[in-house]
């Protein structure tokens, strides 16, 4: 029998990277525009325009990136590591570390780079490149932390709680036809 809190296919899987996509870059994303504006809340009206500019966009860079190389490099390391005999909460648990690591490290980067780009087409402010590189050694670790405790606490949860429910409805309705 298929494990019930992963997704049985690629329809599945497309929702569970959905709801991951969608909160991480909702709760982290939130969380970065939110610093990046100095924590005012005389300013909470700028943040939430800043913030309904650039979430979807993060939100598709999130859920790209989750699903084609971030998903692919974790899924090459996880199985370089693990072994059959080892249990899905351990394959879980490395996927999320490998995931979160890798989405963390690009989009400290690009997560920046896409809001200077939003803050150049409203404002004029001009892009630098060179600031982003230079705050990614200081930003990286706090995103990395507040990453892996959104993906592990809430994130993950929701969409493996989600599988759970079609999978749990899917069951039902084969036992009973």
């Amino acid at each position: 029998m298929e494990e019930l809190r992963l997704p049985w296919n690629t329809k599945e899987g497309i929702l569970f990277g959905c709801i991951i996509a969608f909160l991480s870059s909702m709760l982290i994303g939130g969380y970065n525009v939110f610093d990046n504006m100095g924590y005012t809340f005389d300013r909470f009206g700028d943040f939430m325009l800043d913030f309904i500019i650039i979430w979807p966009i993060m939100f598709v860079v999130a859920f790209t990136l989750s699903n084609t190389i971030v998903g692919w490099v974790a899924g090459k390391v996880v199985r370089r590591f693990m072994s059959p005999t080892d249990s899905t909460n351990t394959y879980i648990c490395f996927n999320l570390i490998m995931c979160v690591l890798q989405m963390s490290v690009i989009l400290t980067f690009l997560g920046g780079l896409i809001g200077q780009a939003v803050a150049f087409v409203m404002t004029g402010h001009q892009i630098d490149v060179t600031e982003l590189i230079e705050n990614w050694p200081r930003i990286w670790p706090r995103n990395f932390c507040i990453a892996f405790w959104i993906e592990m606490l809430i994130a993950q949860p929701a969409a493996r709680r989600a599988m759970v429910i079609i999978h749990k409805k899917k069951m039902t309705a084969a036992g009973g036809a």
